[in-house]
């Protein structure tokens, strides 16, 4: 099922033509991802229950779009959900899911406006990937770890085949960052034909 939306996002260059398209996109976007059968936000969300059995441990949802990964978030026990994105027309679309505990506007240009150690545990779902963040945004949200946080995100196909976001986890890993918890694929945009799968993927801080 082709998207004009999805399309282009595969196709951006920049923070800004990014920033550009998520703002004009957000009316329609759940609309139009559900449509082509997004499911990493629950298959992450479920993953992560797995290694967090306290469902009131703080998360910051790295990119939450207008939402639809805070929800799943909800749906699967979490309690204490904060939300960051670069779109202020998705940012306005996440208020209104009533998931949120608080939600900022990130400027990629600068730092996160999140105190080390504050976030036990991080989400990135489909945000490290091709049509959406930049490679370095993973480094980023490892500085912003403690010894002992999670990071659960998704890597999806068109990721999954370039090195610059496929090398990331074992670059981390044999570098003695990070150890992997759980690495799965499954199905991401299940009916849009390319780009239909994803990894996903849950990493704690070594110190």
């Amino acid at each position: 099922m082709a998207n004009k939306h999805l399309d282009r996002v595969y196709q951006a260059s920049g923070n800004s033509e990014m920033r550009e398209i998520y703002d004009e996109w957000a009316e329609h976007y759940d609309d139009d991802v559900v449509g082509n059968g997004y499911l990493t936000p629950s298959r992450l969300a479920k993953t992560l229950a797995r290694f967090v059995p306290d469902r009131d441990t703080p998360i910051l949802d790295y990119g939450c779009g207008t939402g639809l990964s805070g929800q799943a978030l909800a749906d699967a026990g979490f309690t204490t959900i904060d939300g960051a994105d670069l779109s202020e027309g998705m940012l306005k679309r996440a208020r209104e899911t009533n998931v949120y505990r608080k939600l900022q506007h990130v400027d990629p240009d600068n730092s996160l406006n999140a105190q080390l150690g504050e976030y036990p545990v991080f989400t990135a779902v489909g945000v490290i990937s091709k049509g959406a963040a930049p490679p370095f945004v993973y480094d980023d949200l490892l500085g912003l770890m403690q010894p002992g946080a999670l990071l659960a995100f998704s890597l999806n196909d068109l990721s999954l085949e370039d090195p610059d976001y496929s090398s990331l986890v074992p670059g981390s890993v044999e570098a003695g960052k990070v150890k992997i918890l759980c690495e799965e694929y499954g199905p991401h945009l299940a009916k849009y034909g390319d780009n239909s799968g994803s990894s996903v993927v849950v990493i704690e801080r070594l110190g």
